[in-house]
């Protein structure tokens, strides 16, 4: 497990590779029960606002913060998510790149609708634990399956500069890092918010994983958030 500031380091150490931190959105409001959108316009409280500032800070910190892209997930929180983010870095007003392939259904739901039924029929942890541990549910695509998919995109994805900020939701990332044997994300023990997976890509090719985390010193979350 890494800090965002390790990460930065990493990236923008001589001789370095691309390297993309996927990360979950910043704190927001609580999303309604009976909300078929999962909160689509619902923006960033001030605490998730503070804490994405301040990762930013730390990507500057690290230095070359002119090396990084912006990419969200279409919904409000992962956008201001990732603007935040780069006004941190100090530069306000970066562009942040819409990306269907982080967004919601994305690479990992098969059928949306699906999976409100499943949660509303198992209950959200329940069920996120059957999905997590790899139970064929309707709604989903199967770990390994989204995993792929996950990896060939940035593989060959364009960011538009060597290192990119990607803001996406929980169970995207709780999932891709169970795919790639990072961590064994459960209920119990989940994704926090600016919390993700730093990629680095190999010089032979190929990407190593780490978990990234704002801070390693308080870093367990439950589901229910």
């Amino acid at each position: 497990m890494i800090d965002w500031r390790e990460a930065a380091a990493r990236a923008a150490a001589k001789g370095a590779g691309r390297c993309v931190l996927l990360v979950r959105h910043g704190e927001r409001p609580p999303i309604a029960k009976d909300d078929p959108t999962f909160g689509e316009t619902l923006g960033l409280t001030a605490a998730g606002r503070a804490l994405a500032l301040a990762c930013g800070r730390d990507v500057a910190a690290a230095g070359r913060p002119a090396d990084w892209s912006f990419l969200a997930s279409r919904y409000r929180r992962t956008m201001l998510t990732a603007a935040t983010v780069a006004e941190g870095m100090g530069r306000a007003g970066a562009p942040v790149a819409e990306s269907d392939e982080v967004s919601l259904p994305g690479l990992w739901i098969e059928d949306m609708p699906e999976t409100h039924r499943s949660y509303r029929r198992y209950g959200t942890a329940e069920f996120t634990d059957m999905f997590m541990r790899g139970e064929a549910l309707g709604g989903y695509l199967p770990i390994p399956e989204s995993t792929r998919l996950a990896m060939d995109w940035i593989d060959g994805a364009d960011f538009g500069s060597r290192c990119a900020v990607v803001v996406t939701h929980d169970i995207f990332l709780a999932a891709l890092m169970r795919g790639l044997g990072v961590f064994p994300f459960e209920s119990a023990s989940w994704v926090g918010f600016l919390q993700g997976c730093a990629l680095f890509e190999r010089p032979g090719g190929g990407w190593d994983a780490e978990y990234v985390v704002p801070d390693k010193t308080a870093w367990r979350n439950t589901f229910l958030q």
